[in-house]
């Protein structure tokens, strides 16, 4: 057949529907990219050296860890299941034992921008922890609905120690 003037040949019909189903690709992808964004979420950080240090004249150790939400959401960390554990020195584990795992005090909440202290005490410990001068630890972080926020490995520095 004759192709009449104004008609348009089958390859440049192709090309334009293709040109015109990658517009749309690419509008689907602006829209929940761009303009739909990601659900407001928690992100945890630690901030500055966790210490440890002698509570008064007992033998306690309280260990501080702060950490910041620099997410766009709150979180509510919950006390049994945040955790912080002494993974060394090894000297320091094994005298702990079982103990070298503490939970959270209290269930906090930190809201975005924001930064607490994380408090975790180990009772009667101040004599396995005064040798040394600096401990490494992990700190594991658990929301009240049993997500784990994040998992940080931190150097504790010892206030008093070595």
């Amino acid at each position: 057949m004759k192709a009449r003037r104004g008609d348009l040949s089958g390859p440049v019909l192709a090309i334009l529907v293709t040109l015109v189903l990658l517009a749309i690709g690419a509008v689907l992808v602006a829209y929940f990219t761009l303009f739909t964004g990601q659900a407001p979420s928690p992100v945890l950080a630690v901030k500055d050296q966790p210490v440890a240090y002698r509570v008064g004249t007992t033998n306690d150790v309280r260990v501080e860890v702060v950490v910041e939400n620099i997410g766009a959401a709150s979180v509510t960390l919950h006390s049994g299941e945040t955790k912080l554990r002494i993974v060394s020195p090894s000297a320091l584990v094994t005298a702990l034992g079982s103990g070298a795992e503490r939970s959270l005090g209290t269930t906090t909440t930190i809201a975005p921008g924001e930064s607490k202290t994380l408090t975790f005490t180990f009772s009667g410990a101040w004599p396995h922890f005064a040798p040394h001068r600096s401990a490494g630890a992990v700190l594991i972080v658990k929301d009240t609905a049993g997500n784990t926020i994040g998992q940080f490995e931190v150097r504790i520095r010892i206030v008093g120690g070595g």
